[in-house]
């Protein structure tokens, strides 16, 4: 796929996100940070630059490099609610182009500027740097931990604890967790989960 034709793919990902709200689990996760931030309304922003930002934020969508469009917003309108969506996007991009450098780097700016306003994606985007780099075990200890802070989210990681916790072959973990994914009542569809706990059950 030439770059233009993927900045056209994520120009469509970013329009969806106004209007659905993205739909991998970083976004379920960000959906908490931005509901109320960008479509709250303007009286929300008290500053100036807050209302600013949030307009730039919002016309990104006309630029014809969004990802340095969303860069221009982070870096000019720092500490502003805008800058951290921004943030957010582009880790979503970075993840999605596969350029893990560049997610790692961003995931440490923003543990720097927001340490504790967004904690379950800071510690989200580590464990999956981490499971990219082949450290399964801290993986699977921080998704354990986003877990078990984070309850009303805890659904949403369930599913990689259990697929991190087969690949070990701590299988008694997988099952476990993919039973919680089943018995979650946000959970809407738990097909996947199932067949995967009956294919442990019946696995010698």
């Amino acid at each position: 796929m030439e770059f233009s034709e993927r900045l056209i793919h994520f120009h469509e990902k970013l329009v969806q996100f106004f209007e659905k709200h993205l739909r991998t689990v970083l976004t379920i996760i960000f959906i908490f940070v931005i509901i109320g931030l960008l479509w709250g309304g303007f009286t929300y922003y008290k500053s100036k630059k807050e209302k600013e930002a949030s307009l730039k934020l919002m016309e990104v969508t006309k630029s014809s490099n969004i990802p340095l469009a969303l860069k221009e917003v982070k870096e000019k309108y720092k500490g502003t609610s805008a800058a951290l969506q921004a943030s957010l996007l582009l880790l979503d991009y970075y993840f999605y182009q596969k350029n893990y450098q560049e997610a790692e780097k961003l995931i440490n700016e923003i543990e720097k500027e927001y340490p504790k306003k967004i904690k379950g994606i800071i510690l989200y985007g580590k464990a999956k740097i981490l499971e990219i780099k082949g450290d399964l075990n801290k993986a699977l200890k921080i998704y354990q931990k986003i877990s078990k802070n984070q309850p009303d989210l805890s659904f949403l990681i369930y599913l990689d604890i259990a697929r991190l916790a087969e690949k070990l072959g701590k299988f008694d973990l997988a099952k476990e967790y993919y039973q919680k994914y089943i018995n979650d009542p946000n959970v809407k569809n738990s097909g996947f989960a199932e067949y995967k706990l009956y294919q442990l059950n019946t696995k010698k």
